[in-house]
């Protein structure tokens, strides 16, 4: 059949909008589609592009660069298992399939984390001939951007393990601060009653010069674990800055 004969049957136009590209979508959405910030999307049967928003042009890609390319060659190697066993879901769900989070790479390499929302399309008469026996032609969707939210996340959970550690620096400098006040105080006591020609008397003078360091080092932990600063997330305390 005949691309314009495929159009007429479905009564569907081309988006009158270059920023989208692709099998084209019912009149009157190609002017909406074209705004919205998140990515619209559908994929046929084996998984490949066949419309794609304006919204890619974000990250550096055209639309029409992407059509017919296949999901699993955009995503990041360590979601690749997940993309294709979210793949194989597709044709056994009905209707709205549980959204999953994957991660894409740009052209440069950079991944970007996206949240994917979609639904199943099936009986779409001018693609009859890529149906299977239920229908099943491919999924449609909107894959919307969560990097800034994975990042809080990841932050929120480095910001934990930095509070836990200042808890501990805190305890340990409590812990260390009696035993070498005790020390410091006996072998001072201790060199009050030696004469400087005693054997013993260097000796004790090293404990005791042992135990001033070591008070030196407590000492700055206190402090750094008093050098709080505010982190761009409110509510959160840091030692210091993240590199």
């Amino acid at each position: 059949m005949k691309k314009k004969e495929m159009e007429s049957e479905n009564n569907l136009i081309k988006p009158e909008h270059s920023e989208t590209a692709g099998v084209p979508f019912p009149e009157g959405l190609s002017s909406v589609l074209s705004v919205i910030p998140d990515i619209i999307y559908r994929f046929d049967y084996d998984s490949r592009i066949t419309y794609i928003s304006g919204a890619v042009k974000r990250y550096g890609c055209q639309p029409v660069e992407l059509i017919g390319k296949y999901l699993p060659d955009l995503v990041y190697n360590a979601d690749k298992e997940k993309a294709s066993e979210w793949i194989k879901e597709w044709r056994t769900a009905d209707g709205n399939i549980e959204p999953i989070e994957l991660r894409l790479l740009t052209k440069n390499q950079k991944e970007i984390y996206f949240k994917f929302y979609c639904t199943t399309v099936k009986e779409f008469k001018a693609l009859k001939k890529n149906m299977d026996s239920s229908g099943f032609i491919g999924i449609q969707g909107i894959a919307i951007d969560i990097s800034e939210l994975k990042r809080a996340e990841e932050d929120k959970a480095y910001l934990s393990k930095l509070q836990g550690f200042l808890e501990t620096t805190r305890l340990i400098c409590h812990e260390l601060s009696q035993p070498i006040t005790v020390i410091s105080g006996y072998s001072e006591m201790v060199l009050l009653n030696k004469a400087k020609d005693d054997p013993q008397y260097e000796k004790l003078l090293e404990i005791q010069k042992q135990a001033g360091k070591l008070e030196e080092i407590t000492r700055k932990l206190r402090y750094m674990a008093k050098y709080i600063m505010k982190d761009d997330i409110p509510g959160i305390e840091i030692i210091g800055e993240r590199d």
